[in-house]
């Protein structure tokens, strides 16, 4: 689970993440096209206490990049490197990512209840990077309010309550939603990586 860790820090934040489930990636409806702004070496870190990871993304020829990351030992963890394929699109002023682990330390993922896809919004400015997930209450508020088709579950472990959020609306209707101008109001940042 130490990698699964990285990878969510790293590029998808995807035990976070995962708290917001979508019917269909982001862009489905319009295509992706590789970002090549992306292509490179990127360092960021996970928590404070952390050392920084490396991140490679290399652009592949059918609209998908590949990320692999490397995590150096800290205190009783050991170095730990994965594997990531990135899809991207750009709706209206924003760009999104749809991330999905595909190896952990040269094997299969081990956590076999993640998700197939994770959404993220990024912001590139100068040599950072700036990953976004979607805010689990801000989602459930916009829900509520009628702006976006989707679920609320209650749930309940041992004495902690939660909602389980999940996006329902189809692709196109996601990608037009997530067009707008103020849908980055729905995410929250969770990782800054620099060149």
């Amino acid at each position: 689970m130490k990698l699964a860790a990285f990878l969510a820090a790293a590029l998808a934040a995807l035990s976070l993440s995962a708290c917001v489930a979508v019917k269909e990636p982001i862009g489905t409806s319009v295509g992706y096209v590789n970002d090549p702004a992306l292509e490179g070496t990127w360092r960021g870190k996970s928590g404070d206490d952390k050392p920084e990871g490396y991140y490679h993304v290399l652009l592949n020829d059918d609209a998908t990049m590949t990320v692999v990351g490397y995590a150096p030992k800290s205190g009783d963890d050991k170095a730990s490197w994965g594997t990531l394929t990135l899809t991207t699109v750009q709706l209206g002023p924003n760009r999104y990512m749809n991330v999905r682990e595909m190896s952990e330390n040269g094997g299969p993922p081990k956590d076999k209840d993640a998700p197939q896809s994770i959404p993220l919004l990024y912001r590139i400015d100068g040599g950072r990077l700036t990953i976004f997930t979607f805010d689990e209450k801000r989602v459930a508020d916009a829900i509520r309010a009628g702006r976006i088709e989707g679920t609320i579950t209650p749930n309940k472990m041992g004495a902690m309550s939660f909602d389980s959020v999940a996006i329902t609306a189809d692709g196109p209707h996601l990608d037009a939603f997530l067009k707008r101008a103020d849908a980055p109001e729905l995410f929250e940042p969770v990782m800054t990586m620099h060149r």
